[in-house]
């Protein structure tokens, strides 16, 4: 019997920091003002994605029992096998839906943090650039990141459909089976390989960030 299929772990250790900010020092510069502005916009914007991650956490544990209780299953029991594997895909399509919805949540995000970028340009203060295009180098890094990890997910998704359509083939062949069954785990590596790079990224964002406020006289306390 194969192994179970891999999934991606829980990102929710990839949001960021909640901050409260209180300005202290004089460097009340428009453009730290407009870049601490779009930074936590950015951050809020991203509250529907981590919303959508517990959704999404919930339906792949759904979705992983369904696929252990086809694979104890032989061919006497092939009526059940066809309403598990129906019901698998459904999740899938559910998983599929909310996806979409956590993407656009990010691409929301990613478009605010452009005008983070142009207000880190406009610095003068090098001290204070220095730790503003940290924090901007990280957080590029990390949408790349969540993109790469996206696009991978939905081949998986689309993978899962495949494996779950074979299963409801009487005629299937053992070696098809275990095949597809490659393809979707192979899938769901680079997921997690991306899925780690994106919250190593989130978690060195977060300290750029917070070393960029300290930096530019923000009192910051996380909550």
């Amino acid at each position: 019997m194969k192994d179970a299929i891999k999934r991606r772990p829980g990102m929710k250790i990839g949001a960021f920091c909640v901050m409260t900010l209180i300005l202290t020092g004089c460097m009340g510069q428009d453009p730290v003002d407009s870049l601490h502005h779009s930074l936590e916009k950015a951050a809020e914007l991203e509250k529907p994605f981590l919303e959508e991650q517990k959704t999404l956490e919930e339906l792949e544990a759904k979705e992983n029992q369904l696929y252990d209780d086809v694979m104890k299953l032989n061919m006497d029991d092939y009526k059940k096998i066809v309403a598990l594997s129906n019901e698998a895909l459904e999740n899938v399509s559910k998983r599929e839906a909310h996806l979409k919805i956590e993407n656009d949540s990010i691409k929301k995000s990613e478009s605010e943090f452009e005008e983070a970028k142009t207000s880190a340009d406009q610095i003068k203060d090098k001290h204070i650039k220095e730790k503003a295009d940290a924090a901007v180098s990280h957080m590029k890094k990390r949408y790349a990141s969540y993109g790469s990890m996206y696009e991978e997910y939905k081949k998986a998704l689309q993978l899962n459909k495949k494996l779950y359509m074979k299963l409801k083939d009487k005629d299937l062949a053992r070696d098809d089976l275990d095949k597809q069954i490659d393809k979707v785990n192979t899938s769901y590596e680079k997921v997690l390989q991306y899925s780690g790079e994106f919250n190593e990224q989130t978690e060195k964002y977060n300290k750029a960030r917070e070393d960029l406020y300290d930096a530019a006289g923000y009192y910051v306390k996380k909550s």
